[in-house]
């Protein structure tokens, strides 16, 4: 276990430094873990450049004006790009204005997220939402960027979701859309999420365009923010569920908020997982704790059958349905 005050301490040396001309990348840092930590990195840098995807800019003025005064204490710079993440050809075009604006990233983070309590909901890209935002998302931008990645001397991918716990999933089913009505679940898409992110990045990490990239999949554990409570089960799943999801919501509620880890201890360690040379070029899973661990079993057999392949293949055919649909981009 790496202890908070031994990760701060590690944080505030790394800020002394003066690590200056940077360019940073968030993807879900409007709320939550991924807000908290982008707030404690930009007290980190100098005279570095933060691109923050968002939503709606507008609704993000509020936010935007505190992390700003922090940011230009040490004269970094935050730039807002509208983006829906949770849309493929939006992260695209989000990338493609980054590409057009600089020539390497030193730092790219990604947490966009919450519990699908409301049960699946479908992009006009066609692709289940959570799904979408926790895992497709993700290494469509890692990919696009990778030309940039690769021209920093030190490049480091995190991707906050869930690794170190990856569990068994449906390995007829990697999209869980062959038949929703039986194998979509929040479990089942938690599950599938976490090992496809753990394994592309292990895919990406042994290919010669993206060996020199410190890959990271963290845990952050129970975490004191009320970003996965935003969600409202529906009705029309019937009453049973929508009273056993909202108890189970009301109850998580207090057992996060009396035992679980404050956002801002949140966002400190994820700052350290982004700037520490502890992590070497690879494929990292760190639980919550900001311990690399070895693969578990599961993880293990799925790395030993070749499914980083297969995860890859899949990935990259979901991608083109998704553009195929011809669902057009806010940007455009």
């Amino acid at each position: 276990m790496v202890g908070v005050a031994e990760v701060s301490a590690a944080n505030e040396e790394f800020a002394r430094l003066h690590h200056d001309g940077c360019v940073c990348v968030f993807m879900g840092a409007t709320a939550g873990i991924g807000q908290s930590t982008l707030q404690r990195m930009v007290t980190l840098l100098d005279k570095s450049t933060f691109y923050v995807l968002v939503r709606n800019p507008t609704e993000y003025t509020g936010k935007l004006e505190s992390l700003s005064v922090a940011a230009s204490a040490r004269k970094n710079k935050v730039v807002l790009i509208e983006a829906q993440v949770s849309l493929i050809a939006d992260v695209d075009a989000a990338c493609d204005r980054i590409i057009a604006e600089e020539n390497k990233i030193d730092y790219l983070c990604m947490s966009p997220g919450g519990m699908p309590f409301g049960g699946a909901v479908y992009t006009n890209e066609g692709l289940e939402t959570c799904f979408a935002i926790s895992y497709y998302s993700r290494p469509r931008m890692v990919s696009k960027l990778l030309p940039l990645l690769r021209r920093s001397p030190e490049p480091h991918v995190l991707s906050i979701l869930n690794g170190t716990l990856e569990r068994p999933i449906k390995e007829d089913d990697l999209g869980l859309d062959k038949d929703p009505d039986k194998s979509w679940s929040i479990t089942a898409v938690v599950n599938h999420t976490t090992v496809c992110t753990s394994l592309a990045f292990d895919y990406l990490s042994k290919h010669n365009e993206a060996s020199k990239i410190v890959f990271l999949h963290a845990t952050p554990g129970f975490v004191s923010t009320d970003s996965p409570r935003k969600t409202r089960p529906s009705r029309q799943s019937g009453i049973v569920w929508w009273a056993f999801i909202s108890t189970m919501q009301v109850i998580s509620g207090w057992i996060i908020y009396y035992f679980g880890m404050a956002v801002k201890e949140s966002g400190e360690r994820h700052s350290f997982h982004l700037i520490s040379s502890n992590f070497k070029p690879g494929s990292w899973q760190i639980n919550k704790h900001s311990e690399a661990l070895p693969p578990n079993k599961v993880l293990r057999q799925y790395q030993e059958r070749g499914w980083a392949e297969k995860v890859w293949d899949h990935t990259l055919h979901v991608w083109d349905k998704a553009l195929a649909s011809g669902s057009p981009s806010i940007n455009n």
